[in-house]
């Protein structure tokens, strides 16, 4: 087999081989991920650091940035970005505040369904809540080591803003791996969370400006 004709070989079976990776579960699969969901302790706080690709446009390579997340159950969220810029975004009180080179501006959630929405999916996996909602279609899948939980809008207003929107666990922690936000337009932002602190204590002015 020359050069050329495995290139193309390979051309060939790489999406198949990526999408045979993903598995959707079964309706006892299902049941059997939300019970062990449930059997989790209850997560009240949580720290991560993460990575950010987001694919805008045309531009060819991902825009990578990192920082520090954090989540106080039960409608507490910040995102603080250290590289290659200062950046915060806070969810509180239903409401979003961000702060970019010294400058704030405020959001209301309610006004903003992708955020609101966002927001619920990742309360959701806290323990307290459920990823079945009217507002999506839900699909859940596995892989050796993750499930994924795949959120399709079925609102108009929501679709406008969102795709989809999938969330990656660990099939033995189930803590959040991956939070992938799909535009209508094609573009994404993921954030890739590692250094998991569970249930340690985060002040309150982590989510204030």
């Amino acid at each position: 087999m020359n050069l050329n004709v495995l290139i193309i070989y390979l051309l060939a079976i790489l999406p198949f081989s990526a999408l045979a990776q993903e598995q959707k579960l079964t309706a006892s699969e299902i049941n059997t991920f939300k019970r062990d969901m449930a059997a989790q302790p209850v997560v009240k706080t949580l720290v991560a650091d993460f990575t950010q690709f987001k694919k805008v446009g045309f531009v060819k390579n991902d825009i990578i940035s990192t920082g520090k997340f954090y989540v106080k159950h039960p409608d507490k969220l910040a995102w603080y970005y250290t590289s290659p810029t200062n950046y915060k975004m806070i969810f509180n009180d239903r409401k979003i505040f961000i702060n970019e080179k010294g400058k704030t501006k405020t959001l209301d959630l309610g006004r903003s369904k992708q955020f609101e929405k966002i927001s619920q999916a990742i309360q959701a996996n806290l323990g307290e809540g459920s990823f079945d909602s009217a507002d999506f279609k839900t699909t859940y899948l596995q892989t050796a080591h993750t499930y994924i939980v795949q959120l399709e809008p079925s609102g108009k207003e929501v679709k406008k803003a969102l795709k989809q929107l999938r969330l990656t666990l660990d099939k033995t922690t189930f803590r959040i791996l991956e939070i992938n936000i799909v535009d209508p337009a094609g573009g994404y932002t993921k954030f890739k969370l590692e250094n998991h602190k569970i249930n340690t204590r985060i002040d309150d002015k982590i989510f204030v400006l």
